[in-house]
């Protein structure tokens, strides 16, 4: 059974129009042990046509009033156990799907390097043409704020690690950018948050209280969204492309027509990402010439992911540990990274 808007071309009708393939599929995806919210339940009536007194709220100050953004992509809750998780479509005989289940495999898992997304759960659809990834719900890594230098450390040290152990088996990412480089917050937002706001626990309030990073580490980091990656068996060398891709539009090889290596591509734009985080602080500096480095105009100049990651330990081993463990933003400063993180806090996948 299908939603229909009582009232079709109203505000109704705008906010579910990326959403009636998750209300098709809520029968479904409940019988396969996976709960949506309430607002994907094929009955669902608006909470702000349902407030009391015949008083009519407005619908983006509503949990149920924030919708998806991306039509393949979702949150959800694994019935047996509660767990948060993220449900993403993509067709059954993609390189995303094929990818994605490779490096989440048994043997790619136990490489401690490999920080791409694991997979949990494969939904065949009815269709056949599709089926649903089920991933652990993850948030943007760079928020809440990082306290200390020793938090960076740790987030740059496993991404590089991730990069390093993807391009060690030939896999270029297509897209090492912000949006798809995730943190797991179970331990630093035990709250959690909500999917359509993640600076808010319940999806109304902008609430959200965390712990810092170095009480309750390790935090894990991992890479998501392997829908620009490609396997090149025959080696990195083989791995051209011609035109723009990814988060990041400005990237040098793009101002060509020439093609391109999606390695060195890969190098850039994480390199672009870690400059993008250093910037925000004011005691990062030291970290600035690495990944200046790898973000270097021409692709022949940028290290290989290995270099990068010898490079960072460098700059790392020459740090004390009292540094490490300082604050790197001040107390003051909080009011304005609650407003970051909330202005940054549309999660895309």
């Amino acid at each position: 059974m299908s939603y229909v808007p009582a009232n079709p071309g109203s505000y109704d009708s705008h906010i579910l129009a990326l959403e009636y393939f998750w209300v098709d599929h809520q029968p479904f995806l409940l019988s396969c042990g996976y709960r949506l919210r309430p607002r994907y339940d094929p009955r669902w009536v608006p909470s702000w046509k349902r407030a009391e007194g015949g008083k009519k709220n407005i619908p983006l100050l509503c949990e149920d009033g924030r919708g998806v953004l991306k039509r393949d992509v979702l949150d959800a809750t694994r019935v047996k156990d509660d767990l948060k998780v993220i449900l993403k479509r993509v067709p059954s005989d993609g390189h995303e799907f094929r990818i994605a289940l490779y490096l989440s495999s048994v043997e790619m898992r136990s490489d401690p390097r490999n920080r791409t997304v694991p997979i949990l759960d494969v939904i065949t659809l009815p269709d056949d043409k599709y089926v649903l990834l089920v991933m652990p719900f993850l948030r943007v890594f760079d928020t809440p704020p990082f306290h200390c230098r020793g938090e960076v450390v740790e987030a740059f040290r496993q991404l590089l690690q991730g990069l390093e152990f993807m391009h060690e088996h030939n896999i270029s990412h297509g897209d090492a950018c912000l949006l798809n480089l995730m943190m797991d917050e179970t331990s630093v937002v035990p709250k959690r948050s909500h999917f359509t706001w993640s600076n808010s626990h319940d999806g109304v309030h902008m609430n959200l209280t965390w712990r810092h990073r170095c009480t309750v580490a390790p935090v894990q980091y991992f890479y998501i969204d392997f829908g620009l990656s490609g396997y090149y068996p025959h080696g990195q060398e083989s791995a051209t492309a011609f035109g723009t891709m990814g988060q990041i539009k400005d990237i040098p090889e793009f101002a060509t027509s020439s093609p391109y290596n999606l390695f060195k591509l890969d190098i850039c734009q994480l390199g672009r990402t870690f400059l993008e985080v250093i910037e925000s602080y004011p005691y990062l500096h030291v970290f600035i010439p690495f990944a200046q480095h790898m973000a270097r105009p021409d692709p022949n100049d940028r290290p290989s992911a290995t270099e990068a990651l010898a490079e960072f330990e460098a700059v790392v081993s020459k740090l004390k540990p009292r540094t490490l463990r300082t604050r790197i933003w001040r107390y003051e400063d909080t009011l304005s990274a609650r407003f970051s993180c909330f202005l940054s806090g549309w999660p895309l996948i």
